[in-house]
Formats: C-alpha cells, structure tokens, sequence
C-alpha cells in the first residue's frame, strides 16, 4: 500500500476577523511522532491541501504564513474566501466557519522525491501512472494537466441547511454529488474575476501529486492541491479553477509536480489484540488460529441448552491471549434471563420469534454482563452469534464508555448460517463508527477475518490483506453460475491480463462469488496475481466459493441491498449472464444515471465464438435512447464486444487517458 505524507484533517479553533477579504481563522493539526520524524525540520516542505468537498462549494482556503509546530500539533492561521462568485455561497460562510469544522491536511512535499520529466514518461508509457489525455511534460519536470470539457453546476441555489450538512456531515460529499451535477461543453469558459469546477480521469498507484499554479494567465487552482494515490482514482478527479484577470480564459489547465508516495507495511492486527514480536499473519488469522479459537467457542459453549433457540453464548476477556492457553474469561453468561412476551416490538430483530413458540420462550440476551466492566476497559466480547437487536444496543452503549474495543463472533446467523441481514449490516456500520473492530472467526473458511470498511462498504479479510484491501483498484465482474465454455474462459484470462497491462498488477476484481463463470474468473484472476473479492447471496443455486480474499455475506432477502457493495468498484464489466446478471445490469445503469455511482466505462463481454449474446440489449439500449429514456451520455460509456483487446482502448478513450 502506498500513502502520501500527510496529516489527518485539521479544524477551525477560532474566527479571528472578517472583512471584505473573507474570514482569518486559527486551525490545528494533530501531528503524530512519524510525522514530525519524517518532516525532521524541514517545515518550509509542508504544504497546505484544503478539503475537497469545500473546494467544489467554490470555497478557497489560503494559508497565512508558515506552520507552527509544537508538540503533537501545528497552529496555523487560514483566510477562507468564497472564490466562486456565481456560486453564491458567499452568504452562507459565516454559518459553517465555526470551531470544530475540518478544512484540510499538511502535506510533506520535498524535492528529494519529486519525479523528473524522464521518469515520468516512463512511467506513462508503461502504464503505471494513468494521466489525462493532452498532458505536457515541460522541461523542469511539471506535468500539465488540462481538463476534460465538463463543468459541474448546481441545478439550484443551495439552501442554508445543505451548505451546512454538505461542509460538516459524514455523508455530505455524497450530497454533494447529487447537488452538483455535470455538463458537457465545447469548451470551458472561465469567466473574469468567477470561476468553475471540472474534471479529469487520472489513476495513481504509487505516486501523489502536487498541482502548481505558475501560470495564472491560464487559470488558479483552489487550495484542494493534492491528489493521493487512494482516492485519486477515476473519471472525476475534480478541478477547480477561478480567474483573477478582467479577461475571459478558455480552457484552464495547471502544472502538476509528482512525488513519489510512502510506501506502507501491513499493519499487524490480530483478534486476540495482541502485537506479537515477530508476527507471522498465517499464524494469526489462518487455520492454527481458527482452531484455537474454535476450541475456545467449545469450552464456553459446553453447557446445556435450555430451550427451543440455541443459547447465545457471551464472554467478556481483558486477555483474550489468555484463552487460548486455557483461561477461563473474566465475565461469562449462558442462562437464560427472565422470560419476556416474544410478540413485543423488537422479537424480529432481537429473540427466537418464529409461529408457533411459546409464549414462555426466553428471549435470551446476555449483555447484563457489560455493565459489569469499568469505564476504560476496552475489554474483548466473545459472541457465539452476531448480535441481535437487544445484544447491539448494549453492546454501542458498552463501546461509548470504551469498555469494550473488539467484538469476535463465531456464527453469522442461527436461521441463515453465514448470511448476515440488512439489520447487521446497519450494525456493523454503527461499529465502525464507534471505533470498534470486529472478527469473525469463520469456521467454514477455516480462519479468522476481520471487518474492514472501504468507504460506505465493509468486507471481511484476513489482517495481512487490509491495507491491500483498501487501496487496489477494483473491478466488478458479473456473470452466469453456468460454466463459460473453452473459449470464453481464455477470452475471460485475456481480458484480465488486459486490465493488468492498463492499470497496473495492483487491481482486484469483485464477483457474486458463486460458481460457473464467477468461480471461472476467480481461478482466472488468482493465477494472475490479482486480489478477489466475493458479495455472497444465500440462494439455492449458488454455493460459496473457498478462495475470496475479502468477501461479504447477504441474506436472501437482501438481495438488492447487496448491489450497494459493488459500489466499491470502479469498473463494471458484465460477462454472459441470466436473470440475476440482467437485474444487476439494470441496477447498475440506474445508478449511474442517478449519480450514485461513477459515470465510468461499462462493458458488455462475450467471449465464447458463437454469435453474440449481447445484441437484444444494444438495441434496447438504443431503442430506449430514442425514445429520450435513457439519457444520451450513458451510451457513450457503454462498450458490448467480443474482443478483449478492444476494452483497454475503450477505458483510455471513455476516460480521456493520455
């Protein structure tokens, strides 16, 4: 994994003054020991990178004067303007520049790392840096960038409450996306003393860069100064530009340096919470350690069952190590509680409700034991199942005070096996933000994975793929549970290695993790290097594959719930399918027309020689754009083919890659 040298957002502490220049306000940002290690003096190399979604409001954010490093944190004061005129956001300042609103990073910029003219064609050339198309190079090593013809408007003024909830929410870039939406021109115009955002298609794997303003003749760029090797990474790498001259400017375009990124080890992370001196992550997340801790889930669950629903077991451990040795946890429940009516307002979600049970039927919930732990305690909760309802809210109120930091559970479902509902879902989601980790120790697969979020979406992984997980650039193949014949199977491998040669080794694909065609491109993609990821659905015709590297699991009912996890990838390519595989097109198209997901390329395979499948829906596809139900811009983005060589063509010409 490669990361850019950088702080985590800093906030406004004060407003010092306002006045006709915009607003003068202190900012802080924490500054950890690596960090300040690795900038060792050399302060002057620091830059200033203003958040992004601020940015695209029009708002500008200017350092004034040097940051002030102390202690395990730098003071520095910022003049934020809105810079945008048109945009009208000016009014709306004084509403969100309050203390506790974050405004961006330091980043370390030397020179040492900087890349040079010749390397950076190299690397062009070999496809391992992805740059927009018309790209320069001058002579002292800046890469000019100039923008695709697209400018982003908001479709109406925007109220108080969604600057608001745009500039502070945890989601506000996504409604921010749906606020600002794209047209295409023939050509930008940058009007005197206004400015505009755009766009490129730019994809960094192992480098960051640095955007210059040397020539203010062709336009300024706002402070959102940095683009990182993890989110820059598709079709709208946004711009923004304003024009300081009384003359109109067509077609802005900024210098870019380009550095090269930190590279990062894996993080040892285990679920026993224990860094061991000399890790070895096959040790601690693969079989011995499944076993292990399966011999643990033994023990504690060896008492009788008292009714009709399987006890749920719950242990809390300070020394979760310790178990495996034979320890005994601190605090344990297997009792049934006082009985409770099963017909009340939570039963589906939380107890053994089903027709036909008793009314006496306990209702088991063991998180009494919770309130039991200090404040601080940060202790491990053992679960022999996923919480239920009753189990979760205790178990948010236990993570608020930190009494606990680890939850590892041994069963998904009692009714569903490994299938987890749209409620767990919602539950892992609030763990995440209460800082807990969660882990399962997967009896099935035989290892211990945890819960990683990437973005909105979580999967499980085993520790020593985390940070792999995070940063790979991510393809979604769908396809039949039917096998792929000969040919198409060496067409699928070709069009892999395709995307290999584009885009780097450092790329994953995403598939429903069945068999037929999904496991055929699993096996495919393995051979290859490449990093596989399976969204499993409970149905009757589709047996889970062994091999996922990450992969998340989705009750039969969850159905389309599960396409939001396929928001992960970046591309989406659809091989020779059925019903589900048309369901999942038509979900797909949706939401790129409503801007959920990315305007990127989609492509239609077939692979097998016999005809082509595809040739019904290019003439619906037509059909409907004829008549103005499709809008006219999703055409341009789609490729059907039966060439494998045509599709890196068709990426570098549907994202303007140089």
């Amino acid at each position: 994994m490669y990361a850019t040298p950088e702080t985590g957002d800093g906030w406004i502490t004060a407003n010092l003054d306002t006045h006709d220049e915009g607003f003068l306000v202190t900012a802080r940002f924490a500054i950890s020991q690596p960090f300040r290690k690795l900038v060792g003096g050399r302060e002057s190399d620091l830059l200033f990178a203003a958040r992004s979604r601020l940015a695209r409001l029009g708002i500008n954010i200017l350092p004034v004067g040097t940051p002030h490093l102390e202690g395990g944190h730098c003071e520095m004061q910022l003049r934020i303007v809105a810079a945008i005129k048109s945009y009208g956001i000016g009014a709306h300042l004084e509403r969100i520049l309050v203390p506790g609103l974050r405004v961006g990073r330091l980043v370390f910029c030397p020179t040492d790392n900087r890349l040079k003219s010749a390397e950076l064609h190299r690397l062009i050339r070999d496809n391992v840096l992805q740059v927009p198309a018309g790209f320069s190079l001058d002579g002292n090593g800046y890469l000019i960038l100039r923008p695709q013809r697209q400018v982003f408007r908001f479709q109406k003024p925007l109220t108080p409450e969604e600057v608001t909830a745009i500039a502070t929410h945890a989601d506000g870039k996504d409604l921010l996306n749906r606020l600002q939406v794209r047209e295409s021109v023939d050509h930008i115009e940058l009007p005197p003393r206004d400015g505009v955002v755009t766009a490129c298609s730019m994809f960094l794997h192992r480098h960051y860069v640095v955007l210059r303003n040397l020539d203010e003749s062709l336009g300024v760029h706002l402070q959102a100064t940095v683009l990182d090797p993890i989110t820059t990474r598709g079709t709208n790498i946004y711009l923004e530009f304003i024009n300081r001259t009384e003359q109109l400017i067509i077609n802005p375009s900024v210098a870019a340096s380009v550095h090269d990124a930190i590279r990062l080890a894996p993080r040892p992370s285990y679920w026993h919470g224990r860094h061991l001196a000399r890790p070895d992550p096959r040790e601690t997340s693969g079989e011995p350690a499944c076993q292990a801790l399966l011999a643990v889930f033994d023990r504690l669950e060896a008492t009788p069952v008292r009714d009709r629903y399987s006890h749920r077991m719950m242990a809390v451990t300070q020394d979760p190590y310790g178990l495996l040795d034979g320890a005994a946890p601190e605090r344990i429940w297997t009792q049934p509680q006082t009985p409770r009516d099963p017909r009340g307002g939570t039963d589906l979600a939380a107890g053994p409700v089903a027709e036909g049970l008793e009314l006496d039927t306990h209702a088991e919930s063991g998180t009494q034991i919770l309130a039991e732990l200090p404040d601080g305690a940060r202790a491990t909760l053992l679960l022999g199942y996923f919480p239920n309802l009753i189990e979760h809210t205790e178990i948010c109120t236990a993570a608020l005070r930190q009494r606990i930091a680890r939850i590892v559970f041994r069963r998904a479902s009692f009714e569903h096996g490994p299938f987890l509902s749209a409620r767990d879902h919602g539950r892992l989601a609030d763990y995440e933000g209460l800082g807990l980790e969660v882990f399962w120790c997967n009896e099935a697969r035989g290892h211990v994975v945890r819960h990683v979020f990437r973005g909105l979406r979580g999967y499980f992984t085993t520790p020593d793929k985390v940070d792999q997980f995070r940063s790979c650039l991510i393809f979604a193949i769908y396809g039949s549970t039917k096998r792929l014949n000969d040919q198409a199977t060496s067409q699928v491998r070709r069009l892999l290695e395709n995307l290999r040669g584009l885009f780097g080794s450092e790329i994953g694909i995403l598939t429903g993790g069945g068999p037929g065609a999904m496991q055929q491109v699993t096996d495919a993609a393995h051979a290859l290097g490449l990093m596989v990821g399976s969204s499993f659905i409970e149905t009757i015709d589709q047996e889970p594959n062994k091999s996922a590297d990450f992969y998340q699991t989705f009750q039969a009912r969850s159905r389309q719930a599960r396409q939001r996890w396929f928001e992960i990838a970046s591309f989406h390519l659809f091989l020779v399918g059925g019903v589900g595989t048309l369901e999942e097109i038509g979900l797909t198209l949706t939401d790129m027309k409503l801007g959920v997901i990315e305007n990127s390329p989609v492509v239609f395979f077939d692979g097998a020689g016999d005809g082509f499948y595809w040739k019904g829906l290019r003439t619906q596809l037509d059909e409907m754009a004829e008549q103005g139900r499709l809008p006219a811009w999703l055409l341009d983005h789609v490729l059907m083919t039966t060439d494998p060589d045509a599709i890196p063509h068709f990426y570098k010409q549907a994202l303007r890659l140089g």
